[in-house]
């Protein structure tokens, strides 16, 4: 079992719990592109997760809902003109906390992906 963990926005998300590292790779993968200028990430937070809440089908495509250790986040991921894109929100008792958001270059994220394909490939049983 593998631990998933990520940083979003300098805060560092995920549980300790082992998850299938595998269950996550096909959505990392393949991240929709969202080409509406709408969406850049310098908006506010709230309002990018607002503009993905009011339609359904957007909402749905971007949801990476397949990550055990991350089952007390709400991820979101998208490429964005030449960026990918997260917004996470951590499910409280009370409803949602803070909305966090992590921007990197998608030739950055293509290789952080490529990478953790890689060795997720090398660990699994020949």
């Amino acid at each position: 079992m593998f631990r998933f963990q990520i940083v979003v926005g300098g805060r560092l998300i995920g549980d300790q719990e082992g998850c299938i590292l595998g269950s996550i790779m096909a959505q990392l993968e393949d991240r929709p592109r969202i080409d509406d200028a709408k969406f850049d990430a310098k908006i506010d937070p709230t309002g990018l997760m607002d503009m993905l809440a009011a339609d359904e089908s957007l909402y749905d495509a971007t949801m990476m809902s397949s990550v055990e250790s991350l089952d007390g986040w709400t991820l979101h991921g998208f490429i964005h003109a030449d960026r990918f894109i997260l917004l996470a929100r951590e499910v409280v008792r009370d409803g949602f906390g803070a909305i966090l958001v992590g921007s990197v270059e998608k030739a950055d994220y293509d290789s952080i992906v490529e990478a953790a394909r890689e060795f997720w490939l090398k660990s699994q049983p020949q």
